[in-house]
């Protein structure tokens, strides 16, 4: 059917720009709803599955804590036990006053009082 105007033509059409643009509008607040869903779904997902690493880490960072410590008393008394050692090697009163005390050796004359712990 061909129309003999133009304003025949414009009198059987709907405004279309209205349509689109109130269809459009609508999209745009369906996808940005969307998205803000999605969004939050994901933050919510990422902090549920973190909440047992977070705990994990959190225990092993108090086992190394612990670790740490027990490797520094380790340390502390090896450094002592070699002083020790280098004592005993090298100084003979040394050597003598260690081994008076171990064996409760006396010499003539000298006086030993000890003080025993209850």
């Amino acid at each position: 059917m061909a129309y003999s105007s133009p304003s025949a033509k414009a009198t059987h059409r709907r405004p279309v720009g209205k349509h689109l643009r109130a269809r459009t509008t609508g999209i745009r607040i369906v996808n940005r709803v969307a998205f803000t869903i999605f969004i939050v779904t994901g933050c919510v997902a990422m902090a549920v599955l973190s909440v047992p690493q977070m705990r994990k880490l959190r225990s092993l960072n108090e086992e190394l804590a612990r670790t740490s410590a027990q490797e520094s008393h380790v340390r502390s008394q090896k450094e002592q036990r070699t002083r020790e050692l280098t004592a005993l090697r090298d100084d003979p009163a040394y050597l003598e006053l260690v081994a008076r005390d171990r064996l409760d050796l006396y010499r003539s004359g000298e006086r030993i009082y000890r003080i025993e712990k209850k």
